[in-house]
């Protein structure tokens, strides 16, 4: 590495590990203004626009965030719209600064491995952790879902989410690169899967386990391991087994899609992985439904704009509060889902920029660079934020920000006359 690629890359490594502890976030914020400021110097004005329009896709963030600044403007509630702009604000920075780097690929592989290894600790210290929690407290919950992550401070869902990147990451080193530490890598992706199964996020648990299992048979059967193949299959049968074995509650979260019905009145319990699931609570499908419909009916009323960023918030209490939805009001629900909350902020204008730039677009360029890893980690963004608004959350703001345009950030084809300046 040179002297410039150092620096950068321990940079990186900080930022990792102050991403993950939320006491120490204010550290991280810092810490993200040292990257956008060290990445804006390493490239000169003339090499950034060349890059720009080589990767058409950051114009399309940068795009979007200019939509989310005026609709703030715009907004009844000003303060609101500017308190959700500073948490969107890794949107635009990391973009504009680490999506205009042109990475040597060996050298971004080598930033994402130090990402899986400050994740692989993290998860490792959360799992000791609880597991002296369980010991200590005799609590059965102790090393499930938010419990487990609670050394940390942070949701379930996001650290899911950051860990099944992880897993790719070491599942790309061990398949495609030459590696002394094959056993190592093995086993902390067997790790990572069961901490993944531990922290119960759905989405991430079955997308997880359609790409291991749909690659895991691709690449033995393309190479014709039909032996491997076959050991593959009783192998992920066994570690089915032994998982419903080890906490069969945990497969409560899928049960509730079946209770999938719900009335806006109704004052039912919140259901829990750790308690009995009846038809007459709330859970993560029917809460989503109805809130979801709600999203919906915001957005037929202001379909071309949206209600405003700023305005957002209080335009769906208001809705919960005509239904009725006492559930959703208590507990303070957002609609749960990215797209729909981008849609019925902004509008069909907000929506079509918000996909164009961060999934369409670097999807493209992603399959055109024959990308692998890339169009993983895209799609894996495109999935998690179904269930979720990220980017009304500061870790989910960050992440979202930061992994698609820094995975694209590689040298690519016509761009190898662009060279990063070098550090006197």
């Amino acid at each position: 590495m040179t002297k410039q690629e150092r620096v950068l890359y321990i940079l990186f490594i900080l930022f990792f590990i102050t991403l993950y502890y939320r006491p120490i976030n204010s550290i991280n914020v810092i810490l993200i203004g040292v990257l956008f400021i060290y990445s804006l110097s390493c490239s000169t004005f003339k090499e950034k626009v060349y890059l720009l329009k080589q990767r058409s896709y950051i114009t399309g963030m940068v795009l979007f965030f200019v939509l989310l600044v005026f609709s703030a403007l715009f907004s009844d509630n000003l303060q609101q719209g500017f308190n959700y702009l500073k948490i969107r604000l890794p949107l635009l920075l990391f973009p504009i600064s680490l999506g205009l780097l042109n990475l040597r690929k060996n050298y971004r592989d080598r930033i994402l491995m130090g990402f899986a290894l400050v994740t692989l600790a993290i998860c490792t210290i959360c799992f000791l952790t609880s597991l002296k929690l369980h010991y200590q407290t005799q609590r059965t919950d102790a090393i499930y879902n938010d419990n487990l992550v609670l050394f940390i401070e942070q949701q379930s869902v996001y650290v899911a989410l950051l860990v099944s990147l992880a897993i790719y990451i070491f599942s790309y080193f061990l398949l495609y690169k030459r590696t002394r530490y094959k056993a190592l890598l093995t086993l902390s992706i067997l790790f990572l899967i069961v901490f993944s199964y531990l922290l119960g996020s759905r989405i991430n648990m079955a997308l997880l386990a359609v790409t291991m299992v749909g690659f895991g048979f691709y690449y033995l059967i393309s190479n014709k391991k039909y032996l491997e193949t076959t050991t593959l299959c009783l192998g992920l049968l066994l570690a089915g087994m032994a998982l419903y074995k080890v906490q069969p509650k945990m497969l409560n979260r899928y049960k509730e899609l079946a209770y999938n019905k719900f009335e806006y009145s109704h004052e039912g319990r919140e259901s829990h992985y750790n308690m009995e699931l009846t038809q007459d609570q709330w859970n993560g499908t029917n809460f989503r439904l109805a809130a979801w419909n709600c999203g919906w009916e915001l957005f037929q009323e202001n379909p071309l704009i949206g209600v405003g960023l700023g305005d957002k918030y209080d335009q769906l209490m208001e809705n919960y509060k005509q239904k009725d939805f006492k559930f959703a009001i208590e507990t303070n629900k957002n609609v749960h889902n990215n797209y729909l909350d981008i849609l019925y902020s902004l509008g069909i204008i907000g929506i079509i920029v918000f996909f164009v730039g961060w999934l369409l677009l670097p999807f493209k360029y992603a399959v055109q660079q024959k990308d692998g890893l890339s169009i993983l980690f895209i799609i894996t963004f495109a999935c998690a934020w179904i269930t979720e608004i990220y980017f009304d959350r500061s870790l989910g703001g960050i992440v979202s920000g930061l992994f698609i345009p820094l995975i694209l950030a590689t040298t690519a084809k016509g761009e190898a006359k662009v060279k990063i300046k070098p550090v006197s």
